[in-house]
């Protein structure tokens, strides 16, 4: 699906998808303690691909479907129970690392054979942190011959204790295992190198709190230390990494009243309104939302180790920022959906952008104008909806090869775009 979109400047309200990254958390949270509600969740693949997870694995989870973006609501009944000696699992994890890294060892906590598999990129996507972890504590993977990470299997029960982790490769190891001791009962993850992207870590820190699991932490560990999944009611927030698109366009060319989202998240991705003032746009909160407007953008250098899923809107900001930005400690966007620190350069470069990449991130000699053009997306939704935020200040069309993309985390972006246009 084509998306074509013409410059010109966006303005009124917006109310973004509930947040992706929360919502894992609380679907997975409220499966394990049963007698649990999920309200405002927005329908994305990555979401459904946890849901239907979460099922193979026993949850027995009731959607109520609602007419708008963000109006589903899930509610889950008996909590999953321990499923040794059941027949082996089958979970399509389709294109979300994080179902499949949150799922792992999850299944092996709470001993369920399991056969994992997934589509695009995401079979490239590395999981072999987690074998000498959870072989060291009773459980089997295998993976196959070809090289990828999938189909993986994997079979026995985990069992507590400490595991030494690599924390630079990403937050969602962290967070699998997290999750994993927190229904083994006890056990403890030792850092071996510093925690990229910690508030995701923190994320579900914060939302096993709020389900009953005693969870303590230090600079260089997380320890469970107790507690039982307790039935409870979560609405989700706004996703601000989705809000990322329109605080980006409005500081362009626009003024946007953003809806949905919570002063008080936890949400890492919420420094996106920091950064976009520090660039020079004006940014207010009010009882209604965020509202952000066009300002005299100048260069900004930003650090990506906590905010990866933010640098292809902000390196679109960086492009209409007068001087050079540099983006670094990015390095783990080359193993996204695209690798997204080329992907980003080839969109800009596309659009009439001057940028080069680094090792680990992009410089960015920002100017008034860019051109337009045409954009592949590689499949990757944040290329695709960053394209779309940078057509508000070009000469020309912006036209993105391919939309359908977007339904990976936000099918409703073309709706919502249009409505701000």
């Amino acid at each position: 699906m084509k998306g074509i979109f013409d410059p010109g400047r966006v303005s009124g309200e917006v109310r973004v998808p509930s947040s992706k990254s929360q919502a894992h958390r609380a679907l997975i949270c409220a499966a394990l303690a049963g007698g649990s509600t999920v309200r405002e969740l927005s329908r994305s693949e990555d979401i459904t691909a946890t849901t239907e997870a979460l099922r193979a694995l026993g949850a027995e989870l009731e959607l109520e479907r609602g007419e708008g973006c963000a109006d589903d609501v899930i509610r889950s009944g008996a909590p999953i129970a321990a499923a040794a000696g059941k027949s082996a699992a089958e979970l399509n994890c389709g294109e979300s690392a994080s179902t499949l890294r949150f799922m792992i060892p999850i299944a092996a906590a709470l001993g369920r054979d399991a056969v994992f598999t997934g589509r695009g990129r995401l079979p490239k996507r590395t999981t072999m942190l987690y074998k000498p972890l959870l072989e060291a504590h009773g459980v089997k993977m295998s993976y196959p011959e070809s090289g990828d990470f999938l189909p993986l299997s994997q079979s026995g029960r985990l069992t507590g204790g400490e595991f030494a982790l690599r924390g630079d490769v990403s937050s969602q190891f962290v967070t699998g295992l997290l999750f994993a001791l927190s229904i083994v009962g006890e056990g403890r993850i030792k850092l071996t190198t510093k925690l990229e992207s910690r508030p995701y870590a923190e994320l579900t820190v914060d939302m096993l709190r709020r389900f009953g699991i005693s969870v303590s932490e230090t600079d260089d560990s997380f320890s469970v230390d107790g507690g039982r999944f307790e039935p409870r009611d979560v609405t989700v927030e706004g996703d601000c990494s989705q809000a990322a698109f329109f605080a980006v366009a409005a500081a362009i060319n626009g003024d946007l009243l953003i809806r949905g989202i919570d002063p008080d998240t936890k949400q890492g991705d919420f420094a996106l309104f920091d950064i976009v003032k520090r660039f020079g746009a004006k940014v207010s909160f009010t009882d209604l939302g965020v509202r952000v407007s066009r300002g005299e953008l100048h260069a900004s250098d930003i650090d990506a180790s906590d905010i990866p899923d933010l640098v292809p809107a902000l390196a679109v900001l960086a492009a209409y920022a007068d001087g050079e930005t540099r983006i670094y400690n990015a390095g783990r966007l080359r193993i996204k959906e695209s690798d997204r620190i080329a992907s980003t350069a080839d969109m800009l470069r596309s659009l009439g952008g001057e940028v080069s990449e680094t090792e680990d991130g992009l410089l960015i000699c920002g100017r008034k104008k860019l051109s337009g053009g045409f954009v592949e997306a590689f499949g990757d939704h944040r290329i695709a909806m960053a394209a779309a935020a940078a057509s508000v200040g070009c000469i020309g069309d912006v036209v993105v090869d391919d939309m359908s993309c977007t339904a990976k985390s936000y099918p409703d972006f073309l709706r919502d775009w249009n409505r701000v246009r």
